[in-house]
């Protein structure tokens, strides 16, 4: 007979792990209160009656009511399972003849939560009708005027309860465990083969976790949706699945930008060094210059310039030497400034004599306006080592030739 119970035990216990674990896994993620603690007390329930077995204990000989006691740690893989290890403390005494037998029991329970199966959680979210079923292992000694027994074996339980909700973090209950375990534990091994110890229990759960979670046994039964409801809520996710595909294009763009930037920078830093190392040779050729501007054969005439931006205005006919070029406005104004200043206290009217010229993509400074070929061809020379590209310019320039000042309405022919 026993070994038909335990048979059965371990394909309840195979069948409720193999149907649960893939529903369980379909409700990982959520945040819950896994991890909980319980205190129990009451009473094991004696065998008084030979006749009537319900709820109460069945041993050899009748036994009384005694007081028991236990703890347990729980966690729950889902809503509807949980797992359990406990340890609970029982006395057990004769009543028709004096024993006492001091019973600890290690249990391991597996606990299925009705309210989640039986969608009890659709009317109220404060009850919890409970299963539980497992193993566990029994130490026990056996005390009586005659004799003296320490032993030990396995047992199985079966039971059910009631739980009640009472914040997110205290759950009260009430347990009856039905628990199958020696025939030995009066020192009689009369009877159907195993000593049935029943007791009724109530204790508290407390759960741990986050203030605002819930015991994974308390999730709520989702909300049924309206076919209304559903098309708007299915509305809103294309919306929103198209507000994040114009996020992902604008964060792509924005990386390109940020990309454009930092090229940017990168070469503007290239051009500053660059441009720095050519203000350095300029510093070396300004004495020569000076030297140069001082001793010319002809004259030096100045031309009309903007004094915010340092363009040309009308360019006379001459010989100019240009000195410096480049594709933006702010590194030519910039050696034209410096320039200038160098050379201010040498050179009269200096800010009309350097100026800027925009010859197609390229803004030239330039020096001028020289009424003879070969003062401008010294100072081109001069010129050389600072801007290697250095050259002299003439206007009027040949028809030909008009075409690199194309838009430049500067030059007077006459």
């Amino acid at each position: 007979m026993i070994s038909s119970i335990k048979k059965e035990s371990i394909w309840l216990f195979i069948f409720m792990l193999i149907s649960l674990v893939s529903w369980g896994q379909n409700h990982q993620g959520y945040d819950f209160r896994r991890v909980s603690v319980t205190v129990n007390g009451g009473t094991s329930l004696g065998d008084t009656n030979r006749n009537e077995y319900f709820l109460s204990s069945n041993f050899t000989t009748n036994i009384k009511d005694t007081p028991t006691f236990g703890l347990g740690v729980q966690y729950a893989l889902t809503p509807i399972w949980s797992l359990e290890l406990g340890y609970q403390r029982t006395q057990i005494r004769g009543l028709d003849r004096p024993f006492e037998t001091n019973l600890n029991q290690i249990a391991f329970r597996n606990i299925i939560n009705l309210n989640q199966l039986l969608m009890i959680n659709q009317i109220t979210e404060r009850f919890n009708p409970f299963l539980t079923a497992g193993l566990g292992y029994d130490l026990y000694n056996y005390r009586s005027s005659e004799d003296e027994i320490s032993n030990h074996n396995s047992s199985y339980n079966l039971g059910g309860g009631l739980a009640y909700k009472l914040t997110n973090t205290v759950d009260l209950f009430t347990h009856y465990d039905y628990h199958i375990g020696s025939n030995e534990l009066d020192n009689e091994t009369e009877g159907w083969g195993s000593d049935l110890i029943n007791s009724l229990t109530a204790g508290i759960r407390l759960n741990f976790g986050k203030a605002k979670a819930i015991h994974p046994s308390w999730k709520p039964v989702p909300a049924d949706l309206s076919q209304s409801d559903y098309k708007l809520f299915m509305a809103q996710v294309d919306r929103i699945d198209k507000l994040n595909a114009q996020l992902d294009q604008l964060e792509g763009r924005s990386d390109q930008n940020d990309q454009q930037h930092d090229s940017t920078i990168q070469n503007n830093r290239t051009d500053i060094d660059s441009l720095m190392v050519r203000m350095n040779n300029l510093e070396q050729q300004i004495d020569d210059l000076k030297l140069a501007l001082g001793n010319l054969k002809g004259s030096l005439n100045p031309v009309s310039v903007n004094s915010e931006t340092g363009k040309a205005q009308l360019l006379p006919a001459g010989n100019y030497v240009q000195i410096f070029a480049s594709y933006n406005l702010s590194p030519a104004q910039r050696v034209r400034n410096h320039a200038v200043d160098r050379l201010n206290n040498s050179l009269s009217n200096a800010t009309e004599k350097i100026f800027i010229i925009k010859r197609k993509n390229y803004y030239e400074v330039l020096i001028g306006v020289f009424n003879q070929f070969d003062d401008a061809s010294n100072i081109q020379q001069i010129m050389t080592d600072f801007h290697e590209d250095a050259y002299v310019i003439s206007f009027p320039r040949p028809v030909n030739l008009n075409i690199d000042f194309e838009g430049l309405k500067v030059v007077d022919e006459n």
